[in-house]
């Protein structure tokens, strides 16, 4: 895809999250220009969903606003273990959440590209608002091991397929049932591309207090209530965040399992939820329309 085309895309962003993402992919393209058309991907899922901004600090003040803490909407349900309740925090976390974004989202990846396979869920879905309805998707499967992908975003306006083997990542219009882009990319690259802001933008929008640790999905993991939501937690579509409910699972390695929560904004209220499951038992086979190319 053209630069120009790129710039295309931004241009039909609302103003503060295209300056945002203009200032991100400045930043890509000097430090790793052959990610570029990777770059691309995670673009087009941004444009389709609810997006955040945020200040660059890593552990936000806790005063910072004076709502009561939500009451939280439910918790796992997997069975608690004795003997994991001694179980240390992950690199980036701590009682409190998050800790270092940065250090918690390195963390995350490292777990997960050194892990299982697993297929990684994301839905936003918009419960109830005031502005036009974003709901927004992706299902993707990663095989660490032959180092394959596939991934499925479908947003407001785009719904794409992506591929990867290889070292390459195929790109396939949904709408146009055509082939509109191939491009050689890292496996470590490819498998962040889709995921990576939003999850980011989640761990910077949620005051967390860790209440347990438990067994879940066969893995010792801390789980981590929603009480409330930071001052400057914004959605491009949906204003300011005011208060939010929910959790957060994350392994001891720093894998975050499972992100199950609902936020309200000032022009609606929106529910999200960001998975990894069958760890291990994941497979990833070639698209049925590259073959077909």
């Amino acid at each position: 895809m053209s630069t120009s085309v790129l710039l295309d895309l931004l241009r039909g962003l609302p103003a503060t999250k295209r300056d945002s993402d203009m200032s991100a992919l400045v930043c890509l393209l000097m430090a790793q220009r052959p990610w570029f058309p990777v770059a691309i991907a995670v673009l087009l899922f941004i444009a389709g969903c609810a997006g955040f901004t945020a200040d660059t600090r890593e552990t936000p003040a806790s005063t910072e606003t004076t709502a009561s803490p939500p009451t939280v909407s439910s918790t796992p349900t997997a069975t608690p273990s004795p003997a994991s309740e001694v179980a240390a925090y992950p690199a980036g976390w701590s009682e409190q959440g998050v800790k270092n974004t940065t250090v918690a989202f390195q963390s995350h990846y490292r777990a997960m590209l050194t892990g299982p396979s697993a297929t990684v869920t994301y839905h936003s879905r918009v419960i109830e608002s005031t502005e036009p309805r974003k709901n927004t998707t992706l299902d993707m499967a990663i095989d660490t091991g032959e180092q394959q992908l596939y991934a499925a975003i479908d947003g407001k306006t785009t719904h794409r397929e992506f591929y990867f083997a290889d070292r390459t990542l195929s790109t396939w219009s949904v709408q146009n049932q055509s082939l509109v882009g191939q491009s050689r990319a890292s496996f470590i690259r490819a498998a962040q591309a889709f995921d990576s802001r939003v999850l980011k933008s989640q761990l910077l929008t949620y005051k967390l207090e860790h209440t347990t640790t438990r067994a879940y999905q066969g893995r010792t993991a801390l789980v981590y209530n929603v009480t409330g939501v930071y001052s400057n937690a914004v959605s491009q579509s949906y204003g300011a965040a005011t208060s939010a409910t929910g959790h957060i699972v994350v392994t001891e390695s720093g894998r975050i399992l499972k992100i199950e929560t609902t936020v309200t904004y000032t022009n609606g209220t929106l529910a999200y939820r960001y998975a990894h499951t069958d760890l291990g038992e994941t497979s990833v086979t070639e698209a049925d329309w590259l073959q077909a190319v």
